[in-house]
């Protein structure tokens, strides 16, 4: 399941993993995560196999610009030029270390909530691999646009993603959600220009939850329906 998706499943599930939690990584409870804390539950290879959702041995370029919000990371590893990253290309390329430092954005040697957001899903991956969803409510194995607007509001999501709760979303909180169409969404929605989205700017121009998942359905069907483990399930 990719982590925005987590994202909305958190929702579905009133779980306090959606905001203002570390979670299971923050051994001392301070809020944030130290490598020493990250390095103690998962090594790098374990890591990767938590993003191999479909269990081919490979890592995709919309998985890498999920975790980072670009894939500056997969042409730097990608030694031979093909659509995927191997493991061992990966391993050559980046220590655990330099993993855990792509997610510190503010480079202050340790991860707050949202920079540990995706630290976390892997995290929860590993220890719940089949976790149940409650989104997919009729068991096909996708999940549409009808289900996440059953579950949640435009309203609930916005505050979700608002990890300081000052009812604005930076770039990091919405990189969460959106990937590498984080900018996009700001350029669209930040009215008065200032690098930020506050609430009242991310309700106008007819933004709604709906156009939120097409913003997010790389594989659009008739209904809006996507699959949720597809290599190319990322945030767009």
């Amino acid at each position: 399941m990719a982590p925005f998706l987590l994202l909305f499943v958190a929702l579905a599930t009133a779980s306090p993993m959606k905001r203002q939690t570390t979670g299971g990584l923050d051994v001392d409870g301070d809020g944030l995560l130290s490598y020493a804390e990250v390095s103690s539950a998962m090594s790098l290879h374990e890591a990767l196999t938590a993003l191999d959702r479909d269990g081919d041995g490979f890592i995709y370029l919309p998985q890498i610009i999920e975790l980072w919000g670009t894939g500056d990371k997969f042409y730097e590893l990608n030694t031979d030029g093909d659509d995927h990253l191997t493991f061992r290309e990966i391993e050559n390329g980046m220590t655990l270390q330099d993993f855990y430092e792509q997610f510190d954005f503010n480079g202050d040697g340790s991860l707050d909530v949202p920079e540990a957001y995706q630290v976390n899903f892997i995290y929860d991956t590993l220890n719940s691999p089949s976790a149940y969803n409650p989104l997919d409510t009729n068991g096909d194995g996708k999940i549409s646009r009808l289900e996440i607007v059953s579950h949640m509001t435009y309203d609930e999501v916005l505050t979700a993603l608002d990890f300081d709760g000052n009812q604005e979303l930076n770039f990091q909180e919405l990189t969460i959600l959106f990937g590498d169409v984080a900018s996009q969404f700001i350029a669209a929605q930040d009215n008065n220009r200032d690098g930020v989205v506050d609430f009242h700017e991310a309700r106008t121009h007819h933004m709604t939850l709906g156009r939120i998942f097409n913003m997010l359905d790389v594989n659009t069907g008739p209904h809006g329906v996507r699959t949720a483990d597809s290599p190319t399930a990322a945030a767009e």
